[in-house]
């Protein structure tokens, strides 16, 4: 798959900054033609993954990352931060609803990675396009 673009953001641990992601991945997800309720889907799905990192907080870190990887038929977004230890911050246990809420709101939900480019990764194909 090729990306046809990259945008990344970076915030503080701060919950008066989720808004600015929520804003962000509606204005990507918008630009690459999902439909309204998929927008809102994908807002609650970023938001649920930012709360989770503002709640766990870095004690090395002062801010973390957000990564939307466009390709021509999905979105993926990626969460990164130099505090490697916030990778497979969820648990069953303590996340469940949340974690049910992102996995069923999004296509692909990588909450623990082998890989260290990022933290988490999720993706929504653009329905039509696949």
């Amino acid at each position: 798959m090729e990306t046809t673009d990259i945008i990344e953001l970076s915030l503080p641990f701060k919950p008066e900054y989720v808004s600015i992601a929520r804003l962000t991945s509606s204005a990507v997800a918008s630009r690459i033609g999902f439909d309204i309720e998929t927008v809102e889907d994908i807002k609650v799905a970023v938001s649920e993954v930012c709360t989770k990192y503002i709640k766990k907080g870095s004690n090395c870190a002062n801010h973390y990352k957000l990564i939307f990887k466009v390709f021509k038929d999905c979105l993926e977004i990626s969460f990164d931060c130099q505090d490697k230890t916030l990778k497979c911050i969820f648990s069953q246990e303590d996340d469940g609803l949340a974690i049910s809420i992102i996995n069923a709101l999004m296509d692909e939900v990588k909450l623990c990675s082998e890989d260290e480019n990022y933290l988490l990764n999720m993706s929504k194909k653009l329905e039509g396009k696949v």
